[in-house]
């Protein structure tokens, strides 16, 4: 009996789940993708295809059909493609191909983004604004600090409890994507912010979790993003977008400026391949270009 593209897109759905410990929201983007691309071979083919069916024609035309029909953009584009290909390697790995008929099927050139980040003048207006003779703007500096500080992501920062800090040994245990562990080290700055506000931290509500709402209850992300865009909005900083993930990229980007090794910030950052971090070598250009001119020291200005 031919496996269909969906009964056997289930079992990948339980494959990522238990083998490959996904979040709930990655392996629906996974589905969401496959669904399209089956509807897609239903309306040209007539019917659902089994895998051993599909080629790599299939993808290719479902592909120019998401460009030139529904416009999408390389990135939603690149999704989709590596959607589909995990899919395939999915089903060669099971033995139900022999091969991937997306093996060959290449990811658009993607535009190349700089990271929005704060420059150092700016990060020090955002932390002036939270009141420290309050007991939230304690809380609200803590976040901010630990945010900029510590480069951990918004869902890592709300999901810390009080057990992953560690005074002592000035680490904080954070578990970021596919529950993978990583200590990131505390300078001054944040363990005096975490200290102060633990100080005064609420007694009643959650006993576990750093960071509590106003109602004793943890924080969630949609907060934490609230409290950065309204001290941004009070700093009068200008631009646009200014997220918790983009005191990420200010941490990451500060790191380098200071010439911390791009292997050493994967760490920090809890990727999971420096493809990811580089990124942020966009930040010395001033530097690679003073270091660039001084090679003229080595030859004459005649070039002897």
């Amino acid at each position: 009996m031919p496996l269909l593209l969906s009964a056997v897109a289930m079992e990948f759905d339980r494959f990522l789940e238990v083998e490959r410990n996904l979040s709930p929201n990655t392996r629906a983007a996974y589905q969401y993708d496959l669904q399209k691309f089956k509807e897609h071979l239903i309306r040209t083919l007539g019917q659902e295809p089994a895998v051993g069916r599909i080629t790599a024609q299939h993808i290719k035309e479902y592909l120019g059909y998401l460009q030139g029909v529904r416009g999408y953009k390389s990135t939603t584009l690149s999704r989709a493609i590596a959607s589909i290909r995990v899919f395939f390697e999915y089903c060669v790995q099971q033995q139900y191909l022999e091969a991937s008929p997306a093996a060959y099927i290449h990811n658009p050139k993607l535009p190349r983004k700089l990271p929005i980040y704060l420059i150092e003048s700016e990060l020090r207006a955002l932390l002036a604004q939270p009141d420290p003779q309050d007991v939230w703007g304690c809380r609200d500096f803590a976040i901010l600090v630990t945010l900029g500080f510590t480069g951990m992501r918004r869902q890592e920062l709300v999901a810390l409890g009080l057990d992953s800090l560690d005074f002592e040994r000035r680490t904080i245990r954070v578990i970021g994507k596919g529950s993978k562990e990583r200590l990131i080290p505390m300078n001054p700055i944040v363990m005096n912010a975490l200290g102060c506000y633990l100080d005064v931290r609420p007694a009643t509500g959650d006993p576990v979790a750093v960071f509590l709402s106003k109602r004793g209850q943890r924080l969630t992300g949609r907060s934490v993003y609230n409290i950065v865009r309204k001290y941004v909005k009070h700093a009068g900083i200008g631009k646009n977008k200014i997220s918790p993930h983009k005191l990420r990229h200010t941490f990451a980007t500060l790191l380098h400026l200071n010439e911390v090794d791009i292997v050493e910030i994967q760490r920090l950052l809890g990727h999971s391949s420096v493809v990811s971090t580089q990124i942020y070598t966009h930040t010395n250009t001033n530097k690679l270009r003073s270091a660039v001119e001084r090679l003229n020291g080595i030859v004459g200005t005649d070039g002897s």
